[in-house]
């Protein structure tokens, strides 16, 4: 083989390596974008499908050119401008249009995109040779062309098929990398089918692009076109990335104070506890609960209480030693371990050091307010060689403490502490039939569309009057009927009487109720949820079910089993007290919820608080990429409505629009509620996830 040849054939293989190399790398950009388009909904998914075609259509449009340019790069050819633009064109329009065929749910979706993408490419072709002149004569081969036909569309669809159908993580690549194959087949087909022969006497137009021009134009084009493509990738990542980090996170930290929260306590006590075995110490567990913190609430506000909150953790996390843990529990409760081999001493003397930090007053606003706590504590294993047990013994002893004297108290758990426990048990007995006796109610609280403030349902809420005590508070009774398991007769009498108010037109729009993590240990649960919806005539797609996660995590595959088997009746499912407790990504992979509820902890602090507005975006923004809607509940300001319309939060509800209502009291409400409607909806912007600092 002469040099010459030499050159032209290593020259060739270069222009073929470069086009693949292209091809691979483009729609390697592409196939990404088209994971995130089947991953989302709406604008959203029809913004990853353009940016998925303009990737692999500007892939396949350079390859394409260079392709062609490498069939004998040794003769003079140039390409007409126009015929150029439309190979662009084309390639952009048949991988939109092959992306979206490709992604639809019938049987043969992916197939016949491929096929559409495929016959786009050959349109490709077809349109660059006839826009491609050389200086000589070109003669084809017809079998051969037949063939890269054939490769073409075969090809194509197995790429598609492999992006919409991935068996591993890895199909998207492979798809990517079927594409840059075809590429090359296709070349090597067409180099065999054709055959140009030099004719000096044939002159190019001028207004050709010189081949050489093309090829390093379409190359820097493509570059910078699949440079944008995978920044925007990137981006889109780390913001997904950072959304899931701040919701793992509260997980286990008390975004407002920055302590740990009850999990994390959990775990330092079951470590700690397992520390004292070994090292023959003495476990003191602690609960400290605030005196006086509900008159700063119901004086000065919520913002102000939650500011306080924040004082009064960072006064406590100064005086702690190097063996002892807090951690804040909920609302204006406090949990603390102290490890030591001198307890009860050292325990007595933690817990005058943390009540000696509410010596001085606090400062809210222009006012000085005092505060004092009311502090309990157990020791492992004197007072009990349960593990679990020991917080419970230190919360009797704080409730004792708090009884018997105003201000500050300490008080040490002692085996007579039983008067309190007697009572609760008192109070169990007496809700067992408290259904059967007419005891209970039910309340509505009317929930918002936030765009445009119309009614679009209402949760029931419990309620239960004590012929002797009267009404006793939810979170009294609750806790003790899930105790007790009669949470099980009142929850299908909560469910019961819920769905005959709705079914008889009492109740505008949907109707939320909640499941107590007892009544989803019932293996027939789903079968009497039918069976009430069938006795009251109640549609179930006007059945909202609310569950917390921590309602499935103790079993999680019979919860999730249990879930399914509702939403295919037809009712919807939504995560009530999102942002608290777990949060874990990993049960909103499990199961599509129809909503997310944000707790009302985030939303009371908005719109001056930075952390918990971009807490609240985070979230928005997570449940804009699964596809789930979310009501933000305790919304008491026009402030905060304002802030959760702009930021995309679908609904909403809370005091600014109506209290829970007796049933015969909720007409009123709903008028109330009219003044809120507006003609024009909120304009509304696009989820986003800001990072506060």
């Amino acid at each position: 083989m002469s040099q010459a040849a030499t050159y032209a054939f290593a020259y060739h293989q270069l222009l073929v390596a470069i086009a693949t190399s292209v091809c691979l790398f483009g729609t390697w950009v592409g196939m990404r974008h088209f994971a995130r388009a089947r991953a989302t909904e709406g604008t959203t998914r029809l913004g990853w499908l353009f940016m998925a075609s303009v990737g692999t259509g500007a892939a396949l449009w350079a390859a394409t050119f260079i392709s062609i340019l490498a069939l004998d790069p040794s003769l003079n050819s140039g390409f007409e401008p126009k015929a150029t633009a439309a190979v662009l064109a084309v390639a952009i329009i048949a991988c939109l249009a092959g992306f979206e065929i490709g992604s639809r749910h019938f049987t043969l979706a992916p197939e016949a995109g491929g096929l559409v993408m495929g016959g786009g490419i050959i349109a490709m072709h077809i349109i660059a040779f006839q826009g491609w002149h050389i200086a000589g004569h070109v003669e084809w081969n017809a079998w051969g062309v037949a063939i890269t036909l054939a490769l073409a569309l075969s090809l194509s669809a197995l790429a598609v098929n492999r992006a919409n159908r991935p068996v591993t993580r890895w199909c998207r690549h492979g798809a990517a990398i079927v594409l840059a194959f075809m590429i090359c087949v296709m070349h090597y087909a067409l180099t065999a089918s054709t055959s140009a022969m030099a004719d000096p006497s044939v002159v190019l137009p001028a207004y050709l692009i010189p081949a050489h021009v093309l090829g390093l134009a379409v190359v820097a084009a493509v570059l910078l076109m699949m440079g944008s493509g995978f920044s925007t990738y990137i981006i889109d990542l780390r913001s997904r990335t950072e959304s899931a980090d701040r919701i793992n996170q509260l997980s286990f930290n008390d975004t407002m104070t920055g302590l740990p929260n009850r999990i994390a306590f959990n775990e330092r006590l079951a470590f700690d506890a397992a520390e004292a075995h070994e090292k023959a110490h003495k476990l003191a567990a602690f609960s400290i609960d605030l005196n006086g913190f509900k008159d700063v609430n119901d004086a000065f506000g919520h913002g102000a209480g939650d500011r306080l909150l924040i004082e009064v953790a960072d006064r406590m996390r100064r005086v702690l030693g190097p063996a002892e843990f807090l951690a804040r529990q909920s609302g204006d409760e406090f949990l603390g371990l102290q490890m030591s081999g001198n307890h009860p001493q050292d325990a007595q003397a933690f817990a005058e050091r943390v009540a000696a930090v509410f010596a001085e007053p606090f400062q809210v606003g222009d006012q000085q307010v005092n505060l004092t706590a009311s502090i309990g504590y157990s020791i492992f294993p004197i007072d009990t060689p349960e593990r679990d047990q020991v917080l419970s013994y230190a919360k009797l002893a704080m409730y004792r403490g708090k009884t018997k004297q105003r201000g500050s108290t300490i008080c040490r758990y002692e085996r007579e502490m039983d008067d309190a426990a007697r009572a609760q048990r008192a109070l169990a007995r007496d809700l067992q039939g408290a259904a059967g006796r007419g005891e209970l109610e039910l309340h509505y609280q009317l929930q918002t569309t936030l765009g445009d403030g119309k009614i679009c349902g209402a949760e029931a809420l419990m309620r239960w009057r004590h012929p002797k005590r009267g009404m006793v508070s939810p979170g009294e009774f609750i806790p003790l009927a899930e105790q007790s398991e009669a949470i099980i007769g009142m929850g299908e009498w909560a469910l019961r009487t819920a769905c005959r108010d709705a079914a008889a037109g009492k109740i505008p729009g949907m109707v939320a109720v909640n499941l107590s993590p007892v009544q989803f240990g019932c293996n027939d649960l789903a079968e009497t949820i039918h069976a009430i919806l069938l006795e009251t005539g109640l549609s179930p797609r006007r059945l909202e079910l609310e569950v917390t996660e921590s309602t499935i995590m103790s079993d999680q595959t019979h919860g999730l089993h249990i879930l399914r088997k509702l939403k295919a009746m037809g009712i919807s499912i939504a995560m009530d007290d999102f942002g608290t407790g777990y949060s874990s990504l990993a049960t909103l992979h499990a199961f599509p919820f129809d909503k997310l509820k944000l707790d009302q902890s985030f939303v009371r602090r908005l719109p001056d608080d930075a952390a918990a507005a971009a807490i609240v975006r985070t979230v928005l923004a997570l449940g804009e990429s699964l596809g789930m809607p979310v009501l933000a509940e305790g919304i008491e300001t026009e402030a905060q409505w304002q802030f959760l319309a702009r930021e995309g939060c679908a609904k909403g509800q809370g005091y600014l629009f109506a209290k829970p209502q007796s049933l015969a009291q909720l007409p009123t409400a709903i008028d109330a509620a009219a003044r809120f409607v507006r003609d024009e909806p909120e304009a509304v912007i696009p989820p986003r996830v800001a990072l506060a600092g």
